[in-house]
């Protein structure tokens, strides 16, 4: 498992990549890139989903989720990992991105949803 996020350039270079068929701009593509890096948090791993993009986090700290306030947030959930010491989060995140939205309706069917 990833312990640090991949640069902010990587992260758009992927998400180009993976999102090419949604046909998104650069701008559209730069801006979910500032709202996906999070800090005290590392990315796991991220699909389109019905509501715009779902990640799934991972932090060693409790999460803090006043920082999901203002990111169009539509869907978060928090799982504690560990019985005893409550000592890993794992933090799924569904973030609004009003350019994929009825264009992801295939692959939740699928299963890849949030």
């Amino acid at each position: 498992m990833a312990t640090a996020n991949p640069p902010a350039k990587d992260l758009a270079k992927r998400l180009s990549t993976r999102l090419a068929s949604y046909k998104l701009t650069d701008a559209a593509i730069t801006r979910l890139t500032d709202r996906l890096l999070i800090d005290g948090l590392v990315m796991h791993r991220w699909n389109p989903c019905a509501v715009g993009i779902c990640i799934d986090y991972f932090t060693d700290k409790t999460p803090d989720l006043d920082m999901f306030r203002k990111r169009g947030v539509a869907g978060l959930e928090v799982f504690p990992y560990g019985i005893i010491d409550w000592d890993r989060w794992h933090v799924r995140v569904g973030f609004e991105v009003d350019e994929l939205q009825g264009k992801v309706i295939n692959q939740v069917a699928r299963g890849a949803g949030f």
